[in-house]
């Protein structure tokens, strides 16, 4: 069995992709957990993690880091680093970052290993201008009128009310290559989303990362 590292508190997920460094300094008071290359980065801005966890094919000085921080090498191959962190590691939820970037079939990656582990492991993706969190059922967000709100589908799935969004969802049903419900836009300062099949992605402006974060 892997092993598990257990905190009390919200965890930071940082990867090997692009990253926003003045957001990420203000999330050093979390513990901060690194996948595989996003190491480097860390050493670069003298952010010390809680753990370095993945394969540690794109580590540097894996020996520094054994020093300061718990080091899980899981050479295992049917996973991304990405996954290997949500498995290795228990917590309220993760903001995750360095996740994607300029290769898509990364962000791709992402969002999957998001709806593998949304029941057991819910994670906030920051994504360029974007946060992403993979929802179902019922979703209650408080944002400022007129902030993006955009719902897409990763599987068929029925929504059966809206409130507080420009374009309601009630009773439509949405599937890729269907319907998605991307920029729509918040009408009142509260959203609620009720869905009874399948999950979504609730992609809204970074602005809202703590919003999003509340609504777990």
């Amino acid at each position: 069995m892997p092993e598990i590292i257990k905190f009390d508190d919200p965890v930071v997920l940082v990867g090997g992709g692009a990253v926003d460094v003045e957001l990420l300094r203000t999330y050093t008071h979390r513990p901060i957990v690194a996948a595989d290359g996003g190491a480097n980065l860390l050493k670069e801005l003298c952010i010390e993690p809680a753990a370095v966890i993945g394969d540690l094919d794109s580590v540097k000085e894996v020996d520094h880091w054994r020093e300061f921080s718990k080091v899980i090498e899981l050479p295992e191959q049917d996973t991304t680093d990405f996954e290997k962190c949500l498995y290795s590691v228990e917590a309220p939820y993760f903001i995750a970052t360095g996740f994607t970037g300029n290769r898509f079939d990364h962000t791709l990656a992402a969002l999957h290993v998001m709806q593998k582990w949304q029941s057991k492991k819910p994670v906030v993706l920051i994504s360029g201008d974007d946060v992403v969190c993979v929802k179902s059922d019922v979703v209650e967000l408080n944002l400022p009128i007129g902030t993006r709100v955009s719902v897409y589908p990763l599987n068929r799935i029925t929504f059966e009310s809206s409130d507080g969004l420009r374009y309601p969802l009630d009773k439509l049903t949405m599937q890729t290559g269907e319907m998605i419900g991307t920029s729509n836009s918040s009408s009142e300062p509260t959203i609620r989303i009720v869905s009874n099949n399948g999950c979504y992605a609730l992609i809204v402006p970074v602005s809202e990362l703590n919003a999003l974060t509340q609504s777990i």
